[in-house]
């Protein structure tokens, strides 16, 4: 049956009934195209899901060059070879929206395994978000639900529960891993909020901080911006640098760019690819 008969019919089966207007008959079928596109979105993150690791196993930074060929993509080509001098590692991370604040999470988390330091200071940094979000008028409930979870993970990394190994394993189990990033996105949303009159004026569309936080960072699966990545980095208190294999999505258009808290050197290390951040570590 073609697509007019099928109107013909539908406007037949309504006799007696109010006809619908063009207007409407156009609204139904955007709808209808919407949902057809949200469904296929769905389906192909799904597929996504089953093929990805949250976080996969490192693997040698090498690998970059089998990735791109060196006469049609000249500039990645040589940009892989650049870091094979200076990085050793790669951690992919799945793409899925959030692989900033899981890339972050997951170098966050190895390095303290290794650094009591580190461990207590992010802890104290960490802990002390519950009571910052919770004056900032977030909901008592749900926030103190991530903030006990994420506790509960220093806590017993404190107590020596988890290796390298058994913190990827607890990073690619979905729910825990996204409780984690959500409270990464809150903290997130909780910095810019506390900051809003520095930030503010970065936000396009004449929105509030309060708007943009709603829209842009609380939501799981929100690709994290520039914005974000500064915001981030300042609430947890880490210096990160971000290798660009293209330099005209760099700030500055440089082949990095250092985040810089306290005028502290990174601590760590990442590679974006449009759209896309993953782990890597130096020699």
């Amino acid at each position: 049956m073609s697509k007019l008969t099928e109107m013909k019919e539908t406007v037949k089966s309504n006799e007696g009934n109010e006809v619908c207007s063009a207007d409407q008959q156009l609204t139904m079928n955007g709808a209808t195209l919407i949902e057809q596109i949200n469904r296929q979105k769905k389906e192909i993150e799904d597929e996504v899901r089953k093929e990805q690791a949250l976080v996969a196993q490192k693997e040698s930074i090498s690998v970059l060059l089998n990735e791109y060929d060196q006469d049609k993509s000249a500039e990645y080509y040589q940009k892989s070879k650049e870091l094979a001098k200076v990085y050793s590692s790669l951690r992919r991370i799945r793409g899925d929206g959030c692989c900033f604040y899981r890339a972050l999470l997951c170098a966050q988390l190895e390095y303290i395994l290794n650094d009591s330091d580190e461990l207590i200071r992010f802890t104290e940094v960490c802990k002390g978000w519950r009571q910052r979000l919770t004056k900032l008028g977030f909901p008592e409930f749900t926030t103190n639900d991530f903030c006990d979870w994420f506790d509960e993970l220093l806590d017993d990394i404190a107590a020596a529960k988890y290796n390298e190994n058994l913190l990827v394993e607890a990073l690619n189990e979905e729910g825990r891993s996204n409780y984690y990033v959500t409270f990464f996105r809150l903290i997130t949303s909780g910095y810019l909020r506390e900051n809003a009159a520095d930030y503010e004026g970065f936000i396009d569309g004449g929105r509030t901080m309060e708007q943009f936080c709603q829209s842009e960072i609380e939501p799981m699966f929100k690709d994290c911006d520039h914005l974000a990545i500064i915001a981030l980095t300042k609430a947890i208190g880490v210096s990160i640098r971000i290798e660009y294999m293209d330099r005209t999505a760099a700030p500055h258009h440089g082949w990095f760019y250092d985040f810089v808290v306290n005028k502290e050197l990174p601590k760590h290390f990442f590679l974006y690819r449009p759209g896309h951040y993953d782990i890597i570590y130096k020699n």
